[in-house]
């Protein structure tokens, strides 16, 4: 048999219901794909233990499941995060751990963006009042024009940088805060550099989050971080659900201590359907859909293919979560 290429995720299936694409592609490297569609951790353990390639969507992958691979050569989780990927035991095996970064940067943007002003805007408020029969826009009082608010980016990466030039086009003030990108950056975008998160949260009307989950953003928002914001702010996130700490949210939303949440993530995906945030009057909330649209799909497959094979065949990958294990 040629090489071995494992995919898993139950969010595999869901977002490619065929799979020819990956199975013709496999060919380029003289590989087979093998879908694992089973929830069963011995059984997955067993899949993988002579892959040459490992295919993910929010599939744990912990240290007992590397360790149990014997020739893997790549790791590649089929989105942005790689959150629940062990990168330190792949790296220690020699494995190049890769994740498909720009395929949908500027439609995370987008619906970010559309999160924000729908939010704002009191849109769901006033789609149930025309739902119901009424006809007046006074259940949405008070709304103020956007023109000149200050919109809070946390997290300047891709996408954080992707929502800059749509903020300028309502004519926002921008705020940003991010430790870990140069000053240069910060001035080549025209963006006001917020050092202390406090600051940006004091001061912004709109905060809109695009970091990766890590120990430091875990519930990086939370009781005191929302205290500290406007109680007519909006907070939007479209990154992690467990970034914000949902019951303090909730709690800040039903007490008036901010005005609203745009949320494509939550803690638990899918939610329980008790969720409060779900009814919540001043929330909007969608199914992690940020990332969608048919376009960003087709670049989603192609790309993520495609760093599978070029390693496969012996070449650099284009991204490496890891790039030590290429010296």
């Amino acid at each position: 048999m040629g090489k071995k290429i494992v995919t898993a995720g139950d969010r595999v299936y869901l977002k490619f219901f065929d799979l020819e694409f990956f199975h013709e592609k496999a060919k380029e490297a003289e590989a087979v794909l093998f879908p694992f569609k089973s929830f069963d951790d011995k059984e997955f353990i067993s899949e993988i233990a002579d892959t040459d390639a490992l295919i993910l969507i929010d599939r744990q992958l912990n240290k007992k499941h590397i360790e149990a691979m014997q020739k893997c050569k790549i790791v590649l989780a089929l989105e942005v995060g790689y959150d629940f990927i062990d990168v330190e035991t792949a790296t220690e095996k020699g494995i190049i751990v890769s994740n498909v970064p720009t395929y949908c940067t500027n439609q995370v943007a987008i619906h970010a963006f559309a999160l924000l002003l729908s939010t704002y805007r009191k849109i769901k408020t006033l789609m149930e009042e025309t739902s119901r029969g009424g006809w007046d826009y006074n259940v949405s009082k008070p709304l103020y024009e956007i023109t000149h608010r200050k919109l809070g980016i946390i997290g300047l990466g891709r996408i954080g940088r992707a929502v800059v030039p749509k903020a300028k086009g309502f004519d926002l003030d921008i705020l940003a805060y991010d430790p870990y990108i140069a000053d240069d950056i910060f001035k080549l975008l025209g963006v006001k550099r917020c050092y202390e998160l406090n600051d940006l949260l004091s001061e912004s009307d709109f905060i809109t989050l695009h970091v990766p989950l890590t120990d430091e953003t875990h519930h990086m928002i939370g009781d005191k971080e929302l205290q500290i914001m406007k109680n007519d702010a909006v907070i939007i996130n479209t990154c992690r659900g467990k970034v914000i700490d949902e019951k303090s949210l909730y709690k800040a939303l039903n007490n008036n201590i901010i005005a609203g949440a745009g949320l494509d993530v939550l803690e638990k995906e899918p939610p329980d359907k008790d969720n409060p945030l779900l009814n919540c009057g001043n929330a909007i909330v969608t199914p992690h859909a940020s990332w969608y649209a048919e376009d960003t799909l087709e670049r989603l497959k192609m790309q993520g293919m495609d760093e599978v094979i070029r390693v496969l065949n012996g070449k650099r990958p284009w991204y490496s979560l890891n790039p030590e294990v290429l010296y």
